[in-house]
Order: C-alpha cells, then sequence, then structure tokens
C-alpha cells in the first residue's frame, strides 16, 4: 500500500469516526458500505453546481488539474504568477493534501485569502457535524506548510433569502462570512488532531472494539456501525430524542445494554415518550387510548381529503420566485372520500417537464378541493409550506392556499402524541413504520420507489434532456404508484382508527 494522504474529507471522517474512517481506508472489501445512496448523489452534484456558481464571483480564476502531481504544480505556478484566483488549489505536505475551492490573491495585503463554498444556507459553526471551522482550518494548516501567505479565511453560502427573477445574479445568490479570527483560534487544536489521525490512520492493525458512534443515537451512526458494533438493529440507539440527552445513553452503553427490552426499572426516563416507547418494547403490549384517539378524529369534518406532495428542492433556484433548496412541488395525489360509506375516489397530478409546476397545481386543488371538509396529510408542516409558498409566488392563488392550509390536519399526531404506542413502530413516527403495523395489506416494499428523496431524483432525471421516452414513461408509472400509495396509506390508517 502507498502511503497515505489524508485528505480533507478523510480528516473530517476522523473527526466524525475514527474506526469508521480507518475501515474506510483500509478496508476495500467493506467499500459497498460507503456507497452513496441517489439521495447523497444528489446533493454531491448539487454541491458541485453551487461550488461552479460560486467561481462566478471571482472573474479572472484559474482552475488547475485534477491529477494531484499536475495540480500541485499547476497550484505552485499560479501563485507565483499572482493570478487573481485559483478554483481547486492544490497543497500537499507531511501527509496531507488539501484542494481549496478557491484561493484569491488580494493585491493590497499581498496575500491569499481562502474561500471554502458550502451548498448550504447557514454557517456549521463548532459543535455541528462536519464543521465548517474545522474545514477552513484543515485548509489553513496546508497553505502554512506549504509556505503559502495566507490573509483571510471566509466561507462563501447560500443566501436563503434570495429569489430568482430573471438570471441567477451571484452577487445576491451568495453570502460571505469572514471566520478568519474563530479558525485561527482554532487552528492549534486542529493540529494536534490532524497529527493524531495521522498516527491513527497510519496503523496496519484493525482497531479493536466499538466505534465512536455507539454513544450517539441512531440518526448520527457511521457507515460501518453495524460491522463495529455488536448491538440489535432495533436497540437503544433508537429511544426517540436519546441522542440529545447523551448521559442516559452512555449509562445505558456502559453498562452493556443494547435491547430495550432489558433496560432496568430503576433508570428512569422521564420523556413520556421515551417511556412508553419502553414498556411496549417490554411488554409487546400496543398502548391505544380509545378516548384521545376518538376525541382527535371528532375534529374531521367531510368530505375528507387525503392529501401528499412530492417535491424537488435544487441548491440552485431553476425558476423565477424561488430561492435556494424551496420545494418544486411536481407531483401530488388526493384521495377523497366524501362520507363515511361513500366510494373513495382518486385525482392525481404529476408534472412531465422541467419548468414551473406551481399554476398547475393550484389550479387542480382549486378544482377538486372544495370550501368544506379536512384536508387529511402527514406531517402537516411540510404541505402547509409548500401551499404558502405558491400562494407567495402566485398572489392569486394566495387566497386558496390559505384556505386548504386552514383546512389541514396532521393525522400523524395520534402517534406523535401517544395515543398509539406500538413496539413494531420502533419508536417512530414516519407512514412506513405505523403502516405494516396498521395495515398490513399495504407495503413500499415492492414499489420502484420507495421514499420521497427517491421520488424526487427520479422526477428530476424523467424531466432531464437525455433519458428515452420509454424510461420516461416508465419513471412517471412509478412516480404516480409512489405518490398514490402514501394517500391511500392515509386513508387506511384513518379507517383502522375509526374502527378503533
Amino acid at each position: 500500500m502507498k502511503s497515505l494522504l489524508i485528505s480533507k474529507t478523510t480528516f473530517l471522517d476522523f473527526l466524525f469516526c475514527a474506526k469508521n474512517a480507518w475501515l474506510k481506508v483500509h478496508r476495500s472489501d467493506l467499500g459497498y458500505l460507503f456507497v452513496p445512496s441517489e439521495f447523497k448523489k444528489q446533493l454531491m452534484e448539487q454541491g458541485k453546481e453551487v461550488d461552479a456558481y460560486a467561481r462566478n464571483l471571482f472573474p479572472g480564476g484559474v482552475t488547475v488539474p485534477i491529477a494531484v502531481e499536475r495540480a500541485v504544480a499547476e497550484t505552485s505556478r499560479f501563485t507565483e504568477e499572482k493570478v487573481p484566483a485559483i478554483f481547486q488549489a492544490t497543497f500537499v505536505a507531511d501527509g496531507f493534501i488539501a484542494k481549496n475551492d478557491i484561493l484569491a490573491y488580494n493585491k493590497k495585503t499581498k496575500k491569499w485569502d481562502l474561500y471554502e463554498v458550502k451548498a448550504n444556507n447557514s454557517i456549521k459553526e463548532d459543535g455541528a457535524v462536519r464543521s465548517h471551522i474545522d474545514d477552513l482550518a484543515f485548509q489553513v494548516s496546508l497553505l502554512k506548510r506549504a509556505g503559502v501567505p495566507a490573509g483571510k479565511f471566509y466561507i462563501i453560502h447560500l443566501n436563503k433569502d434570495y429569489r430568482k427573477r430573471g438570471d441567477l445574479e451571484p452577487q445576491k445568490l451568495f453570502k460571505t462570512a469572514d471566520r478568519t479570527e474563530i479558525v485561527l483560534k482554532k487552528l492549534p487544536e486542529i493540529e494536534a488532531k490532524m497529527e493524531a489521525a495521522k498516527e491513527y490512520l497510519a496503523k496496519k492493525e484493525e482497531p479493536k472494539g466499538n466505534c465512536d458512534c455507539i454513544y450517539r443515537g441512531r440518526s448520527q451512526h457511521c457507515e460501518t456501525f453495524a460491522y463495529s458494533n455488536d448491538v440489535p438493529e432495533y436497540s437503544v440507539h433508537d429511544l426517540a430524542r436519546i441522542g440529545a440527552s447523551g448521559d442516559k445513553l452512555k449509562i445505558l452503553v456502559e453498562q452493556g445494554i443494547f435491547r430495550i427490552e432489558d433496560i432496568p426499572n430503576h433508570i428512569e426516563f422521564t420523556s413520556e415518550i421515551q417511556f412508553n416507547q419502553i414498556q411496549v418494547a417490554k411488554s409487546k403490549k400496543p398502548i391505544i387510548n380509545k378516548t384521545e384517539i376518538k376525541s382527535a378524529l371528532a375534529e374531521l369534518k367531510f368530505p375528507l381529503y387525503f392529501f401528499d406532495y412530492e417535491t424537488f428542492a435544487p441548491a440552485i433556484p431553476a425558476f423565477d420566485g424561488f430561492g435556494p433548496y424551496q420545494k418544486i412541488p411536481f407531483q401530488f395525489s388526493l384521495h377523497i372520500l366524501e362520507k363515511p360509506d361513500a366510494e373513495l375516489k382518486h385525482s392525481e397530478y404529476l408534472h412531465t417537464e422541467f419548468s414551473d409546476p406551481s399554476e398547475a397545481a393550484a389550479k387542480l386543488l382549486q378544482k377538486h378541493i372544495g370550501a368544506k371538509g379536512t384536508i387529511i396529510v402527514w406531517n402537516k408542516t411540510f404541505e402547509a409550506g409548500v401551499n404558502k409558498e405558491i400562494g407567495r409566488r402566485l398572489p392569486k392563488y394566495q387566497k386558496l392556499m390559505k384556505r386548504l392550509n386552514n383546512m389541514l390536519y396532521d393525522l400523524m399526531n395520534v402517534f406523535a402524541k401517544q395515543h398509539y404506542v406500538h413496539h413494531a413502530f420502533m419508536g417512530g413516527t414516519s407512514i412506513k413504520y405505523i403502516l405494516p403495523v396498521v395495515a398490513s395489506h399495504l407495503s413500499y416494499e415492492k414499489l420502484n420507489i420507495k421514499e420521497g428523496a427517491d421520488a424526487s431524483n427520479a422526477w428530476f432525471k424523467m424531466v432531464g434532456p437525455i433519458i428515452p421516452d420509454r424510461e420516461k414513461e416508465d419513471i412517471a408509472r412509478d412516480l404516480k404508484t409512489y405518490c398514490t400509495r402514501d394517500t391511500l396509506a392515509m386513508y387506511e390508517v384513518w379507517k383502522h382508527l375509526e374502527e378503533l
């Protein structure tokens, strides 16, 4: 194995979970665990697009080649020539390698200012996973080791308040934040951790024992968690908000308690959600508060509209009126129940070209949803936010969108408020957890599209310029099947609750 060059990505991996970083470097047979999902691939592509647009802020910039040796040589030449800006400036020193998004020469200070481009609406400061400050400090260390006179250090990120009107305006699309003082203060700590990473990752023998993520909730686990830790698929790591109450998780882990059923009674959980989750896991008997369920469902007024949007949220606004990561409502499904014993009706919409679907969706909602009744959704905040943005972009539909939002009812609340708790929900309130218990005849497993993120990626692919018509038809069919399943699932959950 040739000598290891520790990149910024590998270093940040090390800071998050050292053993996971070692496995990623040394265990090629585990490579399948590190293959990014389609959703993550899409995020990476958007990151590249954001980086490309940010370069417009630096006219006269030059890009170095990808190959490391040539990149280092060209970077050296460009810094000597003091070109206005270097994109992907590459430095190798002491076993580390850093590629800078933008290195710009400041004629006044005669120093090089470093700009890190982030496809985020805000900055991840210290304490955040993959802190942007740690990211910058690693690069600053390489500049120092390479003898480059460094000036100031900035983070360029998307401006969440920007709205596209005509051509994109990079000066308004981005915000630039000076983080020089914070980075310089953090630099000694980061350099010490860089040396620790070099020593740890150079080990030939695989580190033994659990990985760092053993003390984190499920959503904060690394890719190799299951490999490194002998923990059941449904464990104490799945307790609701256990990551926010780290002391409790640490106590359980250090006592070797990983099955929720094994949590002793003397360890108190003051959170009602966690307490109920533990009780049903131990007893395998659901908590069903029929009185509260009846009270909750009494709020519903017929006709009932079971409704779901699918959206695509690009980092770079695609259409007028949209901002970074604002949701494009390319699809909806609507099941309608006029009265309790009526036949369930279905209506849907799928936008099949890359253009703003807002008005077409609004027109159909106006046609199909009357002034009376209840619109049942799962996670009300999402649909309400999409409606509000449609009303903002299209003032003539603002009154309609306000009315629709006033009719929204969040069926998820029955489960979020603990009126119905089942061990098979595994502490979750997503409809994907609820459905197998209350309507087992419906499933997402055999669908070609199983998640909202997959639907978003599929739509973007479908409306692309190079996809064959036959494949477009297949994707359109899969999208309709998936979105229809969402609203039919809500109907089945409602029906099950009514029967209770």
